[in-house]
């Protein structure tokens, strides 16, 4: 025979759950703070591995999903030839109702939204000249910034800003 239970059988049932729940959600908690804690302190000790890290990580994903140059090309080429498409479409309906051919193609462009057409400047050092020279850029800026960033905390760390904030109090 089940019998059904009673109110407070449920309620004491509800409350230890949800105080296994909040356990655990706090033991979960934790476990990512230290763990964002340790990763953080451990790419300050080791910045140049962690920036090395990061631009693997950035080459494999763009390798296994940027696909190649002539994927590119071939996609540029067909956006270009779309825009023109419509742009010739919409030149043609106002020159049907009428309108003349300069004006129609001005009121065209005026109303679309510019095609930004990005071309690479011809790559004189081969094939990798320009991944090596934008992966220089971004070591370069990164270890500037992380000198900057350095050579600020040491300037902070040597104020003492309790006594520049007296000086700067007027004397009651």
């Amino acid at each position: 025979m089940d019998s059904e239970p009673s109110k407070s059988d449920v309620e004491s049932r509800l409350r230890d759950t949800a105080e296994a729940m909040s356990d655990r959600m706090s033991s979960i908690q934790e476990e990512v703070s230290s763990t964002g804690l340790s990763l953080r302190d451990w790419i300050v000790e080791n910045p140049l591995k962690s920036v090395g890290g990061m631009l693997a990580t950035g080459l494999a994903v763009g390798l296994l999903f940027g696909g190649g140059r002539r994927d590119r090309r071939r996609r540029h080429a067909e956006l270009v030839d779309r825009y023109l498409a419509a742009l010739r479409e919409e030149v043609e309906t106002a020159v049907d109702r009428g309108e003349e051919p300069g004006p129609a193609l001005e009121k065209a462009l005026r109303d679309r939204v510019p095609l930004v057409v990005y071309t690479a400047n011809g790559n004189r050092r081969g094939r990798g000249g320009g991944f090596l020279r934008e992966a220089g850029e971004i070591i370069f800026s990164t270890g500037l910034s992380l000198f900057a960033r350095e050579a600020i905390d040491s300037m902070l760390d040597s104020l003492d800003v309790e006594a520049i904030v007296e000086d700067q109090l007027p004397d009651e």
